[in-house]
């Protein structure tokens, strides 16, 4: 046998086996109880004899066993439902099937009606005519009784006949209006009426309490002002110049206390020339002492050396209370500082005050401070106080005419009694604290 008689051979056995598995399978009883492939050894033998594409044909439900899905209907996007997954056939004669069901189709959208939309009345065509005869009516009807605010409103007034087509007429929906201006509107007369407008009825006023009696001030606070009377005190101790104004008949005030900006030397007084010292004591300042024009912006020469100072043998001069923020014996109290202090003193000569007085002290004189200066309290022993021994009597005599200012508000008259002050009057030998 030749090779080509050969593979025909071959190609005959093939199709015949593939025409009689067909067969085989095309009428096989698959539903009978009696079926030879119902266990599953001849199950087995089968699907291992069958070629692969034949048992995948095989596994397949036969065509018609569930009815053809209709075709799907137009939809309106609605949201998506959950999708429904494949739902597996239970066994059937040895075959397992899976099929998906198509998804339920959505609920039939409602139907809309549109309404029409009603048409505004439809105006008369002889409104014109309609509304001189009704003025002739209304001329001829009698006046109404005026209404007061608490009467109750009346209806309105009937159309005269002779106008039929205005009073069937549809009218627009009257605006609401709020209470109190439904009140107002019903208490006003209308244009039909001609009687004299009524009066509406007055809101009620609230009560008013009387003030207790001490909300007033039994007398009115001092008020300060350029032209008030001054005085001056300084401690170089604290670093404060204090600002005291008086009115007409009234003690002195504190205004205002001015932080010194700088001041030089130590405790004490003023000895010599060019010693660095700012004094301690009374001194007076007089118009001539004033400087508007000084290198330090505003000055006044507060008088050193004064009487007591040149009877004990003291030398120097040209202390100042000045601007800046320099000082050689001085008082720097900063340009805007010595603005308002020489603003008050000058207004205050302007006015009629012939000399501004002003003391000088080494710190506030109490005892306890005096005390603790000179040595004489157990502070000294500490090193918390100074070593001022020798000026215990000076301070004591300056602290006299302190007291007499703390206790009467009135700055004392000062003399020069050669080694004291003395306060009020002295005898012959004194000399009066003055100005230049």
């Amino acid at each position: 046998m030749t090779p080509r008689q050969t593979h025909l051979a071959l190609a005959a056995i093939a199709v015949a086996a593939l025409v009689g598995g067909v067969a085989a399978l095309r009428y096989i009883p698959w539903g009978g109880s009696a079926s030879p492939v119902r266990s599953d050894a001849a199950r087995s033998a089968w699907s291992g004899a069958l070629p692969t594409g034949l048992r995948s044909m095989a596994l397949r439900i036969k065509p018609g066993a569930f009815p053809p899905a209709p075709p799907p209907e137009p939809t309106i996007a609605t949201p998506q439902e959950p999708t429904v997954e494949a739902a597996t056939l239970p066994a059937q004669d040895g075959v397992e099937g899976s099929v998906s069901f198509p998804p339920a189709p959505p609920p039939a959208r409602p139907e809309i009606v549109e309404k029409p939309t009603p048409l505004p009345p439809s105006r008369p065509a002889n409104l014109a005519e309609l509304a001189d005869k009704f003025a002739e009516a209304a001329a001829a009807a009698p006046a109404e009784q005026p209404q007061t605010a608490e009467a109750t409103p009346t209806a309105p007034a009937e159309v005269p006949a002779t106008a039929p087509a205005l009073a069937n007429a549809p009218l627009p929906p009257a605006r609401p209006q709020e209470p109190s201006a439904r009140a107002a509107v019903e208490a006003t007369p209308t244009a039909q009426e001609s009687a004299p407008p009524t009066q509406v009825a007055r809101a009620v006023e609230p009560t008013l309490r009387a003030a207790p009696e001490d909300a007033f001030q039994q007398e009115a606070p001092i008020r300060y002002g350029m032209g008030d009377q001054v005085f001056v005190r300084i401690f170089k101790q604290e670093g404060q110049l204090e600002l005291w104004l008086r009115k007409s008949n009234s003690r002195f005030s504190l205004y205002k206390t001015y932080p010194i900006c700088k001041w030089s030397g130590r405790l004490g007084p003023k000895l010599k020339e060019a010693d660095y010292q700012s004094p301690e004591g009374f001194y007076s300042v007089s118009a001539k002492q004033l400087h508007p024009h000084s290198n330090y912006h505003r000055a006044f020469n507060v008088g050193y050396p004064n009487a007591f100072d040149r009877q004990n043998g003291r030398t120097g001069g040209l202390v100042m209370v000045h601007g800046a923020c320099k000082s050689v014996g001085c008082f720097a109290m900063t340009d805007r500082g010595i603005e308002e202090i020489y603003a008050f003193v000058e207004a205050a000569m302007r006015a009629g005050q012939h000399e501004v007085q002003v003391h000088i002290f080494p710190f506030r004189l109490t005892e306890q401070a005096i005390a603790r200066e000179t040595g004489g309290s157990w502070l000294a022993f500490v090193g918390a106080g100074g070593n001022y021994q020798h000026w215990t009597e000076f301070w004591r005599n300056l602290k006299q005419g302190y007291d007499i200012f703390e206790q009467t508000g009135e700055p004392p008259a000062a003399f020069a009694c050669g080694d004291h002050y003395a306060f009020g009057a002295g005898d012959s030998s004194c000399r009066r604290i003055a100005g230049w």
